[in-house]
């Protein structure tokens, strides 16, 4: 991927042109190691604060559920603020988020916290990722944008999984938070040094944003979470606790569907909703969860409990998914932009390498199995895994009208970032405890629930072939000029 001459306007003019890009770059890398809440700490973290394991992937999930809320909001706030503020705001919210956590106790605050996390996170990631954007595809192809995001959203999740293991290792979860800290405090210092007050376009103020919606929608979906997630430990339905909580999840997604009628700006405009294929694209995705939580639940529970890695070791395998990413987002923007194949080939292939990765691992569930023969099926998921979140991602900004695109995103996000890796993780964790109680041996049942996962994603590449995605879509791209002007005639 080309890097283009183009002179960013944010800095100021004793910054050398050559290192303008790097430095957002760098402040790219600190957002990605910044959360609320760290799954390689869940362990520690479970002891000190006195949670559950599934407090700690709800809280997690908070952090991602506040991610996808940031997209119907995010070229409004880029017109509020100058790209200096943007930057300084996120980063002191993350940091002011990293020094309260490893002190608080309380769940309600804890999944707020992760929530702003989640949010503030993507502020300041939206604010690198939309000012580099001219510089990686002058003429916005996004074949060649996502691919470049996607590897970095997602490898460096990873990436922070390894360091944070290491911190861990070494020290204790608490140095996680203040390396964050560390790492944040570098993009207040860089962006006030470096950096001048600089908009794309004239000041846009925050008249008209459906706060409520945002706020009901997000009680929508993380109502929706906490019932797949604590429900196998609450005994489902016969927990008032699970019945309020998917009571408040149908409430709140009905106050949401009556504003969608009846006020002029919602926070999700209904005819998002009628984007096409938006259905196709849901499902995919919440298929694409499903079939990744064989990783996360099947994979984890054979390295853990039948080969007994320790903690480095299993989280050195890290780096085979942040490989196959890696050849993932570099696949998929040479098929997209240079050999122009069609959304559904690549989705098609994408999936196609996750279902490879569950073949392999079918015929390695033994005792004897050595470390390295998981590093090629590892690396099929991560490039399975990447390039499906590119195909699908470019596809629904080449049909999403133009004004309900970020919006698109957020409800795309309610799936693949939302309820879908807890139902997928909630299906096999069920799974695997009543396979266990049928077969009596851990391995029999990794590998019954590996087999009905093949058949399961065989399935899924024949709902691939037999889907209609239109070749010629012809949408808009979004611009800074084209969405200002948008927002604009609010």
């Amino acid at each position: 991927m080309h890097i283009n001459k183009i002179k960013f306007q944010t800095f100021k003019d004793f910054v050398p042109d050559s290192l303008r890009f790097w430095i957002y770059i760098l402040f790219l890398i600190c957002f990605q190691f910044s959360n609320g809440i760290y799954f390689s700490a869940m362990n520690q973290m479970s002891g000190s604060l006195s949670l559950t394991p599934d407090d700690m992937r709800m809280m997690g999930n908070a952090v991602l559920v506040g991610l996808t809320m940031y997209f119907p909001l995010a070229f409004r706030l880029k017109f509020r603020f100058t790209n200096r503020t943007c930057l300084m705001i996120a980063a002191l919210v993350l940091i002011t988020i990293n020094l309260i956590v490893p002190h608080v106790q309380s769940r309600p605050l804890l999944l707020t916290l992760c929530f702003a996390a989640g949010f503030f996170r993507l502020f300041g990631t939206f604010e690198c990722f939309s000012s580099i954007l001219p510089k990686i595809t002058p003429n916005y192809n996004y074949g060649v944008f996502l691919s470049f995001v996607f590897f970095v959203v997602l490898g460096f999740i990873h990436v922070f999984d390894i360091a944070a293991s290491y911190i861990m290792y070494y020290y204790n979860w608490q140095f996680i938070h203040y390396f964050a800290v560390g790492l944040l405090l570098l993009v207040v210092l860089g962006a006030f040094v470096l950096m001048q007050p600089f908009r794309p376009m004239p000041k846009m103020p925050l008249y008209g944003v459906d706060w409520l919606g945002m706020i009901l929608w997000s009680v929508f979906i993380l109502a929706a979470i906490f019932v797949v997630q604590y429900g196998e430990q609450m005994d489902w339905f016969h927990s008032p606790y699970i019945r309020a909580a998917a009571g408040i999840s149908l409430l709140a997604l009905s106050a949401n569907l009556l504003r969608m009628m009846h006020i002029r700006h919602p926070f999700i405009d209904f005819a998002a909703f009628k984007t096409r294929n938006l259905l196709n694209l849901l499902l995919l995705f919440l298929f694409l969860d499903i079939l990744l939580s064989t990783q996360q639940v099947l994979q984890n529970t054979f390295t853990g409990a039948v080969l007994h890695l320790d903690q480095l070791n299993t989280v050195n395998l890290y780096w085979l998914d942040v490989a196959g990413m890696l050849l993932g987002a570099l696949f998929s923007w040479y098929v997209l932009t240079r050999l122009k194949w069609h959304h559904k080939l690549v989705c098609f292939v994408g999936m196609s390498f996750i279902v490879l990765y569950i073949i392999q691992m079918y015929f390695l569930i033994t005792p004897y199995t050595n470390i390295e023969k998981l590093y090629l099926p590892l690396v099929c998921c991560g490039f399975g895994h990447v390039t499906v979140f590119i195909s699908l991602t470019v596809y629904a900004q080449a049909t999403a009208p133009f004004r309900n695109y970020f919006q698109v995103l957020c409800i795309l996000g309610l799936i693949r970032t939302g309820i879908g890796a807890p139902l997928g993780d909630a299906i096999y964790a069920r799974a695997l405890e009543a396979q266990v109680t049928i077969h009596s041996s851990l391995i029999v049942a990794l590998r019954e629930l590996f087999g009905m996962s093949i058949v399961f994603g065989i399935v899924v590449l024949m709902i691939i072939m037999a889907s209609r995605f239109k070749t010629q879509v012809g949408m808009p791209i979004p611009t800074f000029r084209r969405m200002y002007r948008y927002l604009k005639s609010f």
